[in-house]
């Protein structure tokens, strides 16, 4: 959706290749094609794989000035129904995904385009990964958790979390009990860290996605607008291109 008081990059998108013990992980990504360095995204998808959705939350940040690499961490796969994403997270979890994550967050943090400055984005599955990342490494600048809350986490490791987190949820996810959530939120009450969880009424989970059956459009505006201010708090998006860098006839 454009905004007329935000600025909107021009950007280049296209899918890639990451190096991740020895091996090539797919991925796409996207970034302003002028500009910068600019603060780094890692988008983890969620139990249906890195879909269209997913592919255009990682246009739609890289139009608000941000690097931003979307690993594949199905292997170019993905579900089309529950029964196979089950299997694919299943799969995804005896692969080694975490070092996956983690070499998406390297090839962003090491990329001459990117100021290092890195948050962490994820739903469903890969929200879990997300606030698993966030709870074991300390180079984070900031985490968002749609409908994802890990069930092995405990409470002393969660403590631990080592940059500010937004953690978005739905009333009715039955994966996720209302008491879990209320958990989650005391917990995070006796950490040192910024943090925000926010339950939204009468929608299930995925309501975030446009493509999914249970997508609510009040809720998925309302939780995007808390997505970029919290970025934006934590992360000051890279700015415009300097006078020097514009060219004739340029889209910035």
């Amino acid at each position: 959706m454009y905004d007329a008081d935000q600025v909107q990059y021009a950007i280049v998108s296209g899918y890639i290749q990451i190096v991740s013990d020895g091996h090539y992980l797919p991925g796409f990504w996207s970034h302003p094609a002028m500009g910068g360095p600019f603060q780094g995204l890692v988008l983890l998808h969620d139990e249906w794989g890195l879909t269209q959705h997913i592919r255009a939350q990682v246009r739609h940040m890289a139009e608000r000035g941000y690097y931003v690499i979307a690993p594949d961490l199905f292997q170019r796969q993905t579900a089309q129904d529950a029964d196979q994403a089950a299997a694919l997270t299943t799969q995804a979890l005896g692969g080694g995904v975490i070092s996956q994550v983690a070499a998406a967050l390297h090839a962003l943090k090491s990329h001459n385009r990117c100021t290092g400055e890195i948050g962490l984005i994820g739903w469903g599955f890969g929200g879990e990964l997300a606030l698993k990342t966030a709870v074991f490494r300390d180079d984070l600048c900031a985490t968002v958790v749609f409908y994802g809350l890990p069930e092995d986490l405990l409470p002393a490791e969660l403590r631990m979390l080592s940059c500010p987190l937004l953690a978005l949820y739905a009333e009715q996810d039955a994966r996720i009990p209302p008491e879990n959530i209320e958990r989650l939120r005391a917990v995070l009450e006796q950490s040192e860290q910024a943090h925000e969880v926010v339950i939204y009424p009468d929608v299930g989970r995925g309501f975030f996605d446009e493509t999914r059956p249970g997508y609510h459009p009040v809720a998925a505006q309302h939780a995007s607008a808390r997505m970029l201010a919290f970025l934006e708090q934590q992360l000051s998006a890279g700015g415009a291109p300097g006078p020097e860098q514009f060219r004739p006839g340029g889209i910035y």
